[in-house]
């Protein structure tokens, strides 16, 4: 739940991916089935799916490729020397790499840039210079691999899509998209729905405010869900 007065930043992943449901639903919006949930991406640093770590900004996308792979598009200067200020880093791996594609260098350059954070559909290493950091990352797992070997970046500011999990449809970020991400998960959205979605959080957040409270007051689930919720 959140302060129903709040902006957009302070409502969390599930409060936006509850309002996504409810717009794809009442729009019939059939690119929302996932509402824009990327499942099995986690919290690492500062904490470990822990604390009040919110993360919410435009996505800055990166594309990478095996190393193996010669005919991808190349970069002409290094994704962390182009990351624009206030945005969250998204970063699409090959699927099947044992290597990691963020680390603490990134890290350090990333926070001089002005990153809010990153989220990496993948591998990611050096936990403690992440966390020494307080720099906001999200991956799926680790590695003590570094990417030179393995990875490359080949595009950025290009639409990416996150690994799709078997049970769950792909989420694609285009750049510029809106990313929030905390200690619950992370999730995604359009950016031609950001008002919308914030009108939303903002009227289911009051309803669970006051189940939140009635509930509190002793009162039993389906008398307050039918009470509040209709």
């Amino acid at each position: 739940m959140a302060n129903t007065n709040a902006p957009l930043p302070f409502y969390s992943s599930c409060d936006v991916a509850d309002a996504l449901q409810v717009l794809r639903k009442s729009e019939n919006l059939p690119n929302l089935e996932s509402a824009g949930y990327v499942p099995d991406i986690h919290l690492w640093s500062p904490q470990f799916k822990a604390g009040n770590t919110r993360v919410f900004g435009p996505a800055y996308t990166i594309e990478m490729v095996p190393i193996t792979n010669t005919s991808a598009p190349k970069l002409s200067e290094h994704f962390a020397d182009t990351i624009p200020e206030g945005s969250v880093i998204c970063i699409s791996q090959p699927e099947n790499m044992v290597n990691a594609v963020w680390g603490g260098l990134m890290t350090a350059r990333a926070q001089i840039r002005g990153a809010l954070g990153v989220v990496v559909d993948g591998r990611i290493r050096d936990l403690n210079e992440q966390r020494e950091a307080g720099f906001p990352v999200f991956a799926k797992t680790t590695s003590i691999m570094g990417a030179g070997d393995h990875t490359r970046a080949s595009r950025i500011n290009v639409p990416i899509t996150m690994q799709p999990n078997k049970d769950h449809p792909a989420v694609t970020i285009h750049a510029g998209d809106y990313v929030v991400a905390d200690a619950d998960g992370i999730v995604v959205i359009p950016k031609d729905l950001l008002a919308k979605v914030e009108a939303q959080c903002k009227k289911a957040t009051a309803i669970d405010d006051q189940c939140m409270a009635a509930l509190k007051d002793g009162e039993g689930i389906a008398v307050t869900f039918k009470k509040y919720r209709g």
